[in-house]
């Protein structure tokens, strides 16, 4: 059994990956398929003495939908600038048609000019519409390229016949618009698929490329000798194999420390924001940053299994699997769409059988086609979307898939990383206790002193509290590894660091004290004060969650960092429920739990964060943060103002409400017009609906879509003040 990975262009809906599923189920030798039509991934797997890849891509390319290998982007990249091109065609001359049109212009040079622009715009920027229709008379299966090539077509091809017959009242800008629109759509949608493959790479690119490897069979004392390392790329690494890492170096592996320590900073792997101090016989992770020391590691597993490349997996998984999304399209493409012409049909063989004129019948078979023609339906939901990008996009947020307006109304529950989410990321001294009988001048000038030249984060804290102390002149300074500083000043040995260290070294035992996120200053004969670490929260944060909790949506905290450091930040933000040192796993766990209550969203700035956004409703992350939190989270706030949160939530619940009477906009003419259209009112009243009349109603349909949509710009958000 064989696995193709493969991507899929063309598909607009849920109703185009079930054709193509639908009709590889067919085939014996294909045994599973997974398509995903929101990114375009798809996995297949066969039976390879069977069936080769070549021949399902071939397969499903004469279904209507271009397909390239997983690992090839010149197809998929190809298709994304054809759309560009035929974007930049399609918009200015719809607006020369739409201008044409709307000013009443009916010379004979105005409809030449309309029918040579709308036969560009039908048959050149249409083309992958019709392409991808062509496969309904291969699977016989209506998809939404059927939807959009009937409708077009229809308005098209009557005003084609109006121009022929040398009447007026053209539908080209009909056409038209819905071509323009769609594309619109379709390359939004293609640019963020493309985003959401290429996050992958960046998880990938979180280890280094190359690994310095030692040579077998040598002694560990002889580690350290460059002679008997060498360079190696680190898909070549295997379970046993040695390799150094010095300081300022990445790790690049999953295993043990063998020989020598380390302070090493996980931050983007686990949440932690303070670096740990390893030594031989602790366990570490590929992507960690070693600060400073040398350290020889045992792989622990091979290559393809380190605990980047399984979150690289799982991330690929959950791609692949298949999102709520809304039925209508679908049901559009399997029921509206056919419903509409076999009325059409039955309507222009009930009249010409009922009055035996053939031009009153073609003209009812008209009116109910171009009424029917989803002009506003094709405006209803893009056109609001668009507009509420724009007014995210004048409250710096950027909204990445069109899904955040339907699930933002679902959501029940918010979860926020701590660090560099709810807090800057930057450890500061929140409290100061001085022990001894010491001025605090002499133990913050003595703390100042000894940390000066120190670019560890805990140093830069201490500096900037003591920053108006009065420096003291040493006399001898020493860093220990993972432990502190050691300095000695008018002949006493002073030592600033670990608690426990400095307890150690002092001979003191405090006793009924915090011992979390602590520093310690000391002699060799007591502790003189205590230094509390803290990272520092965000400004709004509290009025964020306040404002979040007045819209019924309930805040939760979700940290890999210590149980003190996250309680503390919850007290002050006055979050009830919070979960301390999780991993990624149990992150992306617990957003699963919780999402067993109702929908979840997920607020995190990190790449141990990349799995929770997956698991989460949809993720809202910072331009600040790391390139790979950018790209999987759905919304982006181009500010670091927490605030943007609410105004998310604010503008995905405007948006929804308008789309909602947009598409009631859209269909309430054709519920009312369509039984006209086809002739109910003629055998009492003798009204029969002109297709100058349909065409019309369909205007005024999509004006009113246009109309309501463009309030959105106009919202007004709230404030935090």
């Amino acid at each position: 059994m064989q696995m193709v990975k493969l991507n899929i262009s063309g598909m607009h809906c849920s109703a185009c990956s079930a054709t193509i599923e639908h009709n590889l189920q067919k085939i014996p030798s294909i045994k599973n398929i997974k398509i995903n039509s929101i990114s375009g991934r798809a996995k297949i797997a066969y039976e390879e003495t069977q069936i080769s890849s070549a021949q399902i891509m071939e397969k499903i390319t004469s279904y209507g939908f271009p397909v390239s290998l997983d690992d090839s982007k010149a197809l998929e990249i190809a298709y994304i600038q054809g759309l560009k091109r035929r974007l930049w065609v399609a918009i200015p001359l719809f607006l020369v048609i739409f201008s044409l049109h709307m000013l009443g212009v009916h010379s004979h040079w105005s409809a030449i000019v309309q029918l040579i622009l709308a036969s560009v715009v039908q048959f050149y920027c249409g083309l992958p519409f019709y392409q991808g229709a062509k496969s309904f008379f291969k699977t016989k299966s209506a998809d939404m390229n059927v939807l959009i090539a009937l409708g077009t077509s229809v308005a098209y091809l009557y005003s084609l016949y109006l121009f022929a017959s040398g009447e007026s009242g053209f539908y080209f800008e009909g056409s038209s618009a819905v071509i323009c629109f769609v594309l619109v759509g379709e390359y939004l949608k293609s640019s963020a698929k493309k985003r959401a493959s290429d996050e992958l790479e960046l998880l990938a690119k979180l280890l280094p490329a190359q690994a310095r490897l030692i040579e077998k069979n040598v002694e560990s004392q002889s580690y350290q000798d460059s002679k008997n390392t060498k360079w190696v790329a680190i898909d070549k690494i295997q379970k046993g194999d040695k390799c150094l890492v010095i300081g300022g170096e990445k790790i690049p592996l999953d295993g043990v420390i063998l020989s020598g320590s380390a302070e090493v900073s996980s931050a983007h792997i686990n949440g932690e924001e303070l670096p740990k101090a390893l030594s031989i016989g602790a366990e570490v992770v590929g992507g960690s940053l070693v600060l400073n020391g040398e350290i020889v590691i045992e792989a622990s597993k091979d290559s393809n299994e380190f605990f980047v490349y399984e979150m690289l997996d799982l991330l690929e998984l959950s791609q692949s699997q298949k999102p709520p999304i809304g039925a209508l399209a679908d049901k559009i493409a399997s029921v509206f769409v056919p419903s509409v012409v076999l009325l059409s049909c039955a309507s222009f063989a009930f009249w010409w059988i009922w009055s035996s004129n053939l031009a009153f019948a073609l003209s009812i078979a008209a009116c109910v086609l171009v009424i029917s023609c989803p002009c506003a339906l094709g405006l209803a939901v893009p056109l609001a979307i668009v507009c509420a990008s724009m007014r995210a996009k004048k409250s710096e947020i950027l909204i990445k898939t069109p899904d955040i307006y339907e699930k933002a109304k679902q959501i029940q529950t918010i979860v926020f990383d701590k660090t560099g989410t709810l807090t800057k990321g930057e450890i500061l001294v929140q409290d100061f206790k001085n022990l001894s009988q010491e001025s605090q001048d002499f133990i913050l000038g003595l703390s100042y002193a000894m940390q000066t030249n120190n670019p560890h984060p805990i140093s830069k804290a201490i500096l900037e509290f003591a920053k108006d102390s009065t420096p003291l002149t040493l006399e001898s300074k020493t860093y220990q590894i993972g432990k502190g500083m050691e300095a000695r000043f008018e002949k006493q040995n002073y030592f600033l660091g670990a608690l426990e260290w400095v307890e150690s070294l002092s001979g003191a035992n405090l006793q009924g004290i915090q011992r979390e996120n602590c520093v310690a200053l000391g002699n060799e004969q007591e502790v003189l004060a205590l230094f509390y670490l803290q990272d520092s929260i965000k400004e709004h944060a509290k009025a964020t969650i306040d404002a979040l909790k007045a819209r019924g949506i309930q805040s939760v905290i979700l940290s890999g960092d210590n149980q003190a450091s996250v309680a503390k930040v919850a007290q002050t933000l006055g979050v009830e429920q919070f979960f301390a040192g999780v991993n990624p796993e149990q992150k992306a766990d617990k957003i699963a739990q919780l999402a067993q209550n109702g929908a979840v969203c997920f607020v995190g700035d990190g790449i141990n964060d990349a799995l929770a956004f997956k698991n989460a409703s949809f993720g809202i992350s910072f331009a600040q943060a790391t390139e790979l939190a950018q790209e999987v989270g759905d919304v982006l706030l181009l500010k670091e103002d927490l605030w943007g949160i609410v105004e998310v939530f604010d503008i995905a619940n405007a948006t929804l409400k308008n789309i909602r009477q947009n598409l009631f906009f859209a269909y309430i003419y054709n519920i009312v017009l369509i039984p006209i259209a086809a002739g109910v009112l003629y055998p009492f009243f003798g009204i029969a609906l002109q297709p100058a009349f349909a065409g019309a109603a369909m205007a005024l349909s999509s004006l009113s879509v246009v109309s309501n949509a463009l309030r959105i710009s106009r919202l007004r958000l709230s404030s935090c003040d």
